[in-house]
C-alpha cells in the first residue's frame, strides 16, 4: 500500500464510513473501539487538498479544524530533511500559514503492520487559539532534531483512538 491508501483510510475514519472504520478498529479494546465508531455519527467533512505542496487533508466540524498531513512507514522513525524528500520546507510553511490562521499542523503517522491502533497523531509548534488551543494542548510535539529537522517517532505519538475519545468527550 502506499501512502494515498492510508490518507484515503484516514479521510473515510474521519467522515464516518463504518466500512472502513469497522476494519481498522477491529483489534483494538472495546473503549477505542467505541471511540473510533463514534465518528459515524459525529463526522468531519473531510476534503484532499490539491497538490502536493500543502496539507493532504482538512477536517472540519462543528467544533474544530483540523489541518492534516498524512505520513506512513513501515519504520517506527521519520526524520523529516530537505535533501531527502521528507518535505521539511513543507512542514514549516504549511505550519506557518496554519498559525497566522489561528490553526495549527497536525501530522498523522501510520506505521505498517503496527499492532493495535497503527494511526500515531503529533502536532506541528503553532500558535492556536479558540478550539484549536485546546486540541494542540492534548497532542505531543513533534521532535526537532539538532539540525532543526522534524522527526516522528511513533511510540511517541497520540494514539488516533484517545483523539477521538478526547473528541468524544468534548463535545
Amino acid at each position: 500500500m502506499n501512502g494515498s491508501i492510508y490518507e484515503r483510510e484516514l479521510m473515510a475514519i474521519l467522515s464516518g464510513n463504518g466500512k472502513v472504520i469497522g476494519r481498522v478498529s477491529k483489534k483494538l479494546d472495546f473503549i477505542s473501539r467505541e471511540s473510533y465508531h463514534h465518528m459515524e455519527n459525529n463526522p468531519f467533512y473531510v476534503t484532499r487538498a490539491a497538490g502536493s505542496k500543502g496539507a493532504d487533508i482538512v477536517a472540519t466540524r462543528y467544533d474544530i479544524s483540523m489541518v492534516i498531513e498524512v505520513k506512513s512507514s513501515q519504520f517506527p522513525v521519520l526524520t523529516f530533511s530537505s535533501s531527502s524528500g521528507k518535505n521539511q520546507e513543507q512542514a514549516e510553511r504549511v505550519g506557518e500559514k496554519c498559525s497566522r490562521s489561528g490553526l495549527f499542523l497536525t501530522y498523522a503517522f501510520r506505521l505498517k503492520n503496527a499492532e493495535g491502533d497503527p494511526w500515531m497523531v503529533f502536532r506541528v509548534p503553532g500558535n492556536p487559539r479558540g478550539n484549536a488551543r485546546r486540541l494542540y494542548g492534548i497532542l505531543p510535539e513533534i521532535e526537532i532534531t539538532k539540525n532543526k529537522n522534524f522527526v516522528m517517532k511513533w511510540e511517541r505519538g497520540f494514539p488516533l483512538h484517545s483523539l477521538l475519545q478526547y473528541l468524544k468527550e468534548s463535545e
